[in-house]
């Protein structure tokens, strides 16, 4: 059940960073906009692997399910970079 669950969270994110790479492909002020809230999300998902411990108990999900999603939101940052460049 859970890896249905991780499936779907991987789809619906790998679909909103297509069409946010798409989005930046369009104009530079979305490619700066986008830019940004890539770098931070980036900057969040490393502090995120630092501190698994402590992230996953806040979150209260164990520390093997916090890494497939992590695993799982580098995929869909993957997509929408491949799409990002193929436009």
């Amino acid at each position: 059940m859970r890896a249905m669950y991780l499936t779907n969270y991987f789809l619906v994110g790998a679909s909103l960073s297509s069409f946010l790479g798409w989005v930046a492909s369009l104009h530079p002020i979305a490619f700066r906009a986008i830019a940004f809230l890539a770098a931070t999300a980036f900057i969040l998902w490393g502090l995120c692997w630092l501190l698994d411990f402590s992230v996953s108990l806040w979150l209260k999900i164990s520390v093997h399910s916090l890494q497939a999603l992590l695993l799982a939101i580098l995929g869909m940052v993957i997509t929408g970079v491949g799409v990002f460049l193929c436009n």
